[in-house]
């Protein structure tokens, strides 16, 4: 449950994208500006993001056992998530990392006039970075889209009862549908745009931490679907 809270805060008070400064990530010089002109706050948002992320793997690598003890379908479904799960999180802790350094960049940029580079020189240097970092974000967009699908349908066949629980694995299952739609078809269709693209991935992507959250929820109140059996 805290690691989806800290994503989110990171999410929202990152410059560029919620609360500050907001941009359209797919115009990259404009969202390149936007972590350059709020750069502490970037790094800082961005670290936060890193220790969100190993909290998630974290989490989801306490509950594989469970998962290798079920039999079924349900448990190869819960374990393959899981698996792509921690895939797809490592993936994004290396954007974390391009970022961090394409704010870095951004920052020299202000002391280019002492050194032997101009700040056309960093910031060209920095733009090439967040091109690298979104190539390197489109897999766990589309990893994020299966890892969801698995975990989701894996957690409800664990289910017995149809409750909150259950309706949360679903809706995270149908979150990974409608951003696998989406990465499809941003992938044939070019004309949509990558801004589309973003936003549409974003929404599922809340969707997914809000089921997360309840899960979380299940496992702290000893659910015993989710609890470690002796």
């Amino acid at each position: 449950m805290v690691s989806v809270a800290l994503a989110w805060i990171a999410g929202l008070f990152m410059p560029g994208y919620g609360l500050i400064d907001p941009v359209d990530q797919s115009d990259f010089p404009a969202a390149r500006d936007a972590l350059g002109d709020s750069a502490v706050l970037a790094h800082w948002m961005n670290f936060i993001t890193l220790i969100a992320l190993l909290l998630m793997i974290f989490a989801f690598l306490s509950i594989y056992p469970l998962a290798s003890r079920q039999a079924g379908a349900g448990g190869r479904l819960l374990q393959f998530g899981i698996i792509t799960s921690v895939i797809e999180w490592s993936i994004l802790i290396i954007v974390v990392g391009m970022r961090h350094f394409e704010i870095h960049l951004m920052q020299r940029s202000n002391l280019a006039d002492s050194g032997s580079q101009s700040a056309a020189d960093f910031e060209a240097a920095a733009l090439g970075v967040h091109h690298g970092m979104t190539a390197v974000l489109m897999a766990f967009v589309v990893m994020f889209t299966l890892a969801s699908i698995l975990v989701g349908l894996g957690l409800a066949k664990q289910l017995a009862s149809a409750d909150l629980y259950k309706g949360a694995a679903y809706v995270m299952a149908a979150s990974g549908l409608v951003g696998l739609v989406n990465f499809l078809l941003g992938m044939n269709d070019p004309g949509l745009g990558l801004e589309s693209l973003f936003t549409i991935n974003g929404i599922a992507l809340f969707a997914a931490g809000a089921c997360l959250l309840i899960v979380g929820l299940g496992m702290y109140k000893g659910r015993i679907e989710f609890a470690e059996r002796e």
